[in-house]
């Protein structure tokens, strides 16, 4: 072979080598071990605090006679240990949690254990993070559990809906961290339990599904709630009725909502917030109810958890299996399980993974163990 077609031949050669990287190594997709809270909780809440630690409140743990705890802890998601607050809270459960104006926190309504029976609190207690303490609040206007709650872009806090007993309620107030007020807001058009709650980039409040109206009929409907007006005004229709459904706000502004109770437990559908509309989003191959869901920062999401939804009884025996959607493909796909099936957990989003706090295992367990969902 002549020396300058051999040498043309090398250039390429070493061109192609250096132009074209080797395959791609698969995506890691999976659940790792990331510490352990101070003592196991059930429906208990939890936050993300500017700080990046997360605080967890309120819960049981069946196997405590108090029943309810009255403690609160903050898990440092850096080195994996929880510590407990010194101040102690009324034990509480079916309570929201909602962070707010100055990165204070607020543990809304919710019931609490009182003789023998559960009754329905007004009460507010405020986490100053910057303080490292907690003080009570003004109590709420009107006392609620199954309490639904999210912060409006001015840093208030939006309630509205849930139960009073055993009735769905309409009633709406809005919370302000920084005064300690509690202002009475426009209620919904009808009561409503059970639903999700959202809110949308453009200032407005989504409330979607759930129950509603005197006889607890599962929703199809969806509201909007505008704060600056004070108005409520009908949303578009969901594609099916669902209640204690999972729900994800995107990074785009969108919203996914994941099974349910009844017929829509196998199915995800996704509020277009540039449209207006909810359009199908995917099956899952799981069934579930009450199981807990979050967006990644590129668009995709996990739901995890749960209890499986089949045609007879929900049996409490709750799901470790872990689903992802894809936007790009509007797909769900099964990846890496979580190590032990639960149920009312709470998925929360921070810079170096989503971590799954508290929950319900099996035999109705509460839960100490925290796991960190972790892709690259």
């Amino acid at each position: 072979m002549k020396p300058a077609l051999l040498t043309a031949l090398l250039l390429v050669a070493v061109s192609v080598a250096v132009g074209q990287p080797g395959p791609r190594a698969p995506e890691r997709l999976a659940w790792e071990q990331a510490g352990a809270l101070a003592a196991p909780r059930a429906y208990a809440t939890a936050v993300t605090l500017v700080t990046g630690e997360i605080l967890v409140v309120g819960g049981l743990d069946k196997d405590d006679p108090k029943i309810t705890s009255v403690t609160s802890e903050l898990f440092d998601p850096l080195t994996g240990h929880a510590r407990v607050l010194d101040q102690r809270l009324p034990g509480r459960v079916n309570h929201a949690a909602v962070g707010g104006a100055g990165g204070r926190v607020a543990i809304i309504g919710g019931s609490v254990w009182i003789g023998d029976g559960w009754a329905i609190t007004d009460r507010v207690d405020v986490y100053l993070p910057y303080e490292h303490r907690w003080k009570e609040g003004q109590p709420m206007l009107h006392g609620r559990t199954g309490v639904r709650a999210t912060a409006l872009k001015d840093g208030r806090i939006f309630v509205t809906g849930g139960y009073d007993g055993p009735r769905l309620i309409k009633t709406s107030e809005i919370y302000d961290p920084m005064s300690d007020h509690w202002s009475e807001a426009s209620p919904m058009i009808e009561p409503r339990g059970d639903f999700s709650i959202a809110a949308l980039d453009d200032g407005r409040v989504l409330v979607a599904g759930g129950l509603f109206g005197r006889e607890s009929i599962p929703a199809v409907s969806s509201l909007y709630y505008d704060a600056q007006r004070d108005r409520w005004s009908p949303g578009p229709d969901l594609l099916s009725p669902r209640v204690l459904q999972s729900q994800a706000k995107l990074p785009n502004g969108d919203v996914l909502l994941i099974g349910g109770q009844h017929a829509a437990s196998n199915t995800a559908e996704r509020y277009d917030a540039r449209r207006g509309v909810f359009e199908y989003a995917g099956t899952l191959a799981v069934p579930r109810m009450v199981a807990d869901a979050a967006a990644l920062p590129d668009g995709r999401a996990i739901v995890t958890g749960g209890l499986v939804v089949t045609a007879g009884p929900v049996s409490f025996d709750p799901s470790a299996r872990t689903e992802l959607w894809d936007p790009a493909t509007n797909r769900w796909r099964e990846v890496a399980p979580v190590s032990s099936g639960r149920a009312f957990a709470r998925l929360i989003s921070t810079a170096d993974g989503i971590y799954q706090v508290s929950g319900v295992a099996l035999g109705e367990q509460a839960q100490a163990r925290v796991e960190r969902f972790v892709w690259h």
